[in-house]
């Protein structure tokens, strides 16, 4: 019913002072605590009232130490505690006011103010391509794990994404969903990576290449976004072809093991082979050097012989040229076989016949 006159009766619930003429004037204060005793008297089981029929009433210290008591309760519900890995944002009726450290702290209770606790320091995970489930099992997502390369081929991808909170500000209030802002950047950034890389490249000598391209571009793409997230790492987890066609890449991978292993060993046998050639052939020089030298120097010792015999020759011709008669006759004679025959029975002997030139075999007679 409304506080105006209706029927012809004045219901303000705070009743009229003074006269007549239905001017109404402003509620005296004792009114209102002694109508508030009444209705919290019928709350707690009375009708209030100065005695009536013996129901709770309620002074006015009563009154008031009741309202303190949930003004306590009330600001009591401001304080929280931030962990160590987060920071608290402070919301005044939705609007950013400050950011509080680990810690206890106050702020205005609900509804003037409001608390959103972030993992700032916690590094949190992002999986692509494949899930894990809590009873351990992992799930592939072909949707996001297959990607073309730059050759036209399909390759599967699955990888991680670490990301932490760097701008508490920018992370509540200019992206809606995290989590789906990352992966969304994620997938974009790989596959504009794996666009222009070559399948062989993917899957042997690359991977880190990609991985450090992917991260920087991720990270500029939430950048523009001024997410307020920064990304830890990239970790390619399993790259390979399409299952209808695995078997085929891996034929062609134990092939490129084949060569890659017969180039190793072509170029072990080199390195084997080279080294001995040219240390052969340093041999093969040190030795002719070496019997250059020993030429030239028995040249040249001869030489000298010739010149102290040439000397002593001059000095007594006679006995120079006897003694160099018998120093030939030894020289030739040691060389060759010889049978001696005394004088005065060779008429009496047959004739000698050298039998073991003819059969190469030489006979001792004792």
């Amino acid at each position: 019913m409304p506080w105006s006159n209706q029927n012809g009766s004045n219901q303000n619930p705070w009743g009229n002072r003074g006269g007549g003429g239905g001017k109404q004037t402003p509620p005296d204060i004792d009114e209102v605590v002694r109508r508030m005793q009444e209705r919290f008297g019928s709350v707690l089981g009375g009708r209030g009232g100065n005695g009536g029929d013996g129901g709770p009433e309620l002074s006015k210290g009563m009154l008031t130490g009741i309202l303190g008591a949930m003004m306590l309760v009330w600001g009591a519900s401001g304080f929280y505690m931030v962990a160590a890995d987060e920071e608290a944002v402070v919301l005044r009726f939705g609007k950013h006011t400050e950011t509080k450290g680990p810690g206890l702290n106050w702020h205005i209770p609900y509804p003037v103010e409001t608390i959103e606790k972030l993992p700032v320091t916690r590094v949190q995970r992002l999986e692509i391509g494949f899930r894990h489930f809590a009873d351990g099992a992992i799930r592939k997502r072909t949707n996001e794990s297959l990607m073309l390369t730059r050759d036209e081929n399909i390759v599967d991808i699955s990888f991680i994404v670490q990301y932490k909170i760097k701008s508490v500000e920018d992370y509540l209030f200019n992206i809606d969903d995290a989590a789906k802002t990352v992966r969304d950047a994620a997938d974009s950034a790989i596959r504009e990576v794996i666009g222009r890389t070559m399948i062989d490249d993917v899957l042997t000598t690359k991977k880190a290449e990609v991985e450090v391209e992917t991260e920087q571009l991720i990270q500029s793409i939430l950048d523009s976004y001024a997410s307020g997230i920064t990304v830890a790492t990239v970790k390619l987890q399993d790259v390979q072809p399409p299952e209808r066609v695995i078997k085929e890449f891996k034929d062609v991978a134990s092939a490129r093991e084949d060569k890659e292993r017969a180039k190793n060993e072509a170029e072990a046998y080199a390195n084997d082979i080279i080294p001995n050639a040219r240390g052969e052939a340093k041999k093969m020089v040190l030795d002719a050097e070496a019997y250059a030298q020993e030429v030239v120097e028995r040249a040249k010792g001869e030489a000298s012989r010739f010149d102290s015999l040439l000397a002593a020759y001059k000095q007594a011709p006679d006995v120079t040229r006897k003694r160099l008669y018998m120093e030939t006759m030894e020289d030739v004679m040691t060389r060759v076989d010889k049978v001696i025959v005394d004088g005065a029975v060779a008429k009496q002997v047959l004739p000698y016949l050298p039998l073991d030139r003819q059969t190469g075999k030489v006979e001792v007679t004792k």
